[in-house]
C-alpha cells in the first residue's frame, strides 16, 4: 500500500509540475484540528442513513435522474469544490435536486458528509438501487481525484482507505441493478476504467486517455480542466452529454495547447442502448447559464 501511494503521489506531482509554470501551487495546510479517527469511522452508518433519508423516491410515471458525487483526495481543496459545484450544475440543469448526494474526503466535511470510501460508495449504490426504478431511472456518477492506470486514488491521511479499481467499481454498479448509467471520471489515466465499465446502457466520460495525465488539479482552483470544461461550460449550455463532451474536448485542447501540456485526450464510451436516455435528457428545457469562476 505504501508503494502504491508513493506511485499515486508521484503521478500527481508529475501532472502538477507542468502546471506550476503559472505560479507555485499552494498546498492545503496539513496542520489543523486533531481528528478523532475512531469517532469519524463510527459515525459513517449514521451519516449514510441521514443522506439517504433525504433522497427523494422515484417518480411513479416519469423517469427520474439521480446524481452521486465522489471526491476522493482529501489534501487538495479543488476536489471538494469541483464535486460540489458539479452537483449544483446537474441539480439546476437536469433536475436532480433532492436526488443528489455526495461522498467527500475533506477535513471541512467530516461532521456532515460521509467519507468518500470504496465501502461507502458500494453501500450508497446498493441503496440507490433500492430507491430508484433501476430500469427507467438514470444514475449520474461523478468521481474526481488523482489516479494512475487502473486505479482511482482514495486518500485521507490517518484513515486506512482502499483505492478504487475498475473491477470493483463495475461490480458495485452491477450489484446495484441500476441499468442506465452516466459515469464521469476526472483523474489522470481515467480512460483505463472504460473497458471494465462499458455496458450497453452506460455512457462513460473520462478526463484522460488510459496512458495520459489530466490537468489543473492545483489546490486553489475551483475546477480541474475536465470538470470545468464539461460541467461549468458544457452542461451550462446544453443538457446533451454528447454535445457537452464534444465542446469540453475543444476547450481542453485549447487550454492545454496554451500551457504547452501533453494532450490528455478525454475519452468517451457510448453504449448502444443508452442513446434514448441521453436523448431524453437533451430534450430538457435548455436555458444557457454563464460559467462561474475562471474560463
Amino acid at each position: 500500500m505504501a508503494a502504491l501511494l508513493l506511485l499515486v503521489f508521484s503521478h500527481a506531482a508529475d501532472a502538477q509540475q507542468q502546471q506550476q509554470r503559472r505560479g507555485q501551487a499552494r498546498e492545503t495546510p496539513r496542520d489543523g484540528p486533531r481528528i478523532d479517527y475512531e469517532a469519524v469511522m463510527y459515525a459513517q452508518p449514521r451519516l449514510l442513513d441521514e443522506v439517504m433519508a433525504s433522497v427523494l423516491p422515484t417518480e411513479k410515471t416519469e423517469p427520474s435522474t439521480y446524481f452521486l458525487g465522489f471526491a476522493g483526495w482529501a489534501e487538495q481543496d479543488v476536489f471538494i469544490r469541483e464535486v460540489a459545484q458539479a452537483r449544483d450544475v446537474v441539480d439546476e440543469r437536469l433536475g436532480t435536486s433532492g436526488r443528489s448526494l455526495l461522498l467527500v474526503n475533506h477535513l471541512s466535511a467530516l461532521e456532515e458528509v460521509p467519507l468518500a470510501t470504496v465501502t461507502n460508495l458500494e453501500i450508497v449504490l446498493r441503496r440507490l438501487g433500492g430507491i430508484m426504478n433501476p430500469k427507467k431511472d438514470t444514475l449520474i456518477l461523478f468521481l474526481t481525484s488523482h489516479g494512475i492506470e487502473n486505479l482511482f486514488a482514495v486518500q485521507f491521511p490517518g484513515f486506512p482507505l482502499n483505492h478504487l479499481t475498475p473491477q470493483r467499481l463495475a461490480l458495485a454498479l452491477d450489484r446495484s441493478d441500476i441499468e442506465n448509467r452516466i459515469l464521469i471520471i476526472s483523474a489522470c489515466h481515467s480512460g483505463s476504467f472504460i473497458p471494465a465499465l462499458s455496458r450497453p446502457k452506460t455512457l462513460v466520460l473520462t478526463a484522460a486517455r488510459a496512458d495520459r495525465t489530466s490537468f489543473d488539479c492545483e489546490n486553489e482552483n475551483d475546477w480541474t480542466f475536465f470538470g470545468n470544461a464539461l460541467f461549468n461550460h458544457g452542461l451550462r449550455k446544453t443538457t446533451s452529454f454528447k454535445d457537452a463532451f464534444a465542446s469540453a474536448k475543444v476547450l481542453i485542447t485549447q487550454w492545454e495547447a496554451k500551457e504547452k501540456f501533453t494532450p490528455s485526450e478525454p475519452q468517451i464510451s457510448l453504449g448502444p442502448d443508452i442513446e434514448p436516455v441521453l436523448e431524453q435528457l437533451a430534450r430538457l428545457p435548455s436555458i444557457r447559464v454563464a460559467p462561474i469562476a475562471r474560463d
